[in-house]
C-alpha cells in the first residue's frame, strides 16, 4: 500500500498527536492517555480531536459525556506501521 505522505505530515508536525497516536495501542480514556504520556488533559483533548477529524481515531461510546473510549482506526493502525515514531 503506498504511503499517504500528507498524513505522516500531519502527524510528524505535531509533538501531541505523535504521542497520542502512539499511545493508542488499545482503547483508552483521555485521562489514561495524558498520564501515560505526561502530557496535559487538554493536549490530549485538542490532539484526539485532530485525529478525529482526518479518521485516525475514533470514540467507542461518544453519546457518553465521561469516560468516552478512545481507539485506532485501521486507517491509524496502518499508518503506525508505515512510520516510525
Amino acid at each position: 500500500m503506498k504511503k499517504d505522505y500528507s498524513l505522516i505530515s500531519f502527524i510528524q508536525r505535531a509533538k501531541r498527536r505523535k504521542t497520542v497516536l502512539n499511545c493508542l495501542k488499545n482503547a483508552k480514556i483521555p485521562k489514561e492517555i495524558a498520564t501515560e504520556c505526561k502530557i496535559s488533559i487538554s493536549n490530549v483533548s485538542n490532539a484526539l480531536a485532530e485525529l478525529v477529524k482526518v479518521d485516525l481515531v475514533f470514540c467507542n461510546n461518544p453519546k457518553d459525556h465521561y469516560f468516552r473510549y478512545y481507539e485506532l482506526t485501521a486507517k491509524g493502525k496502518n499508518l503506525l506501521k508505515k512510520i516510525s515514531i
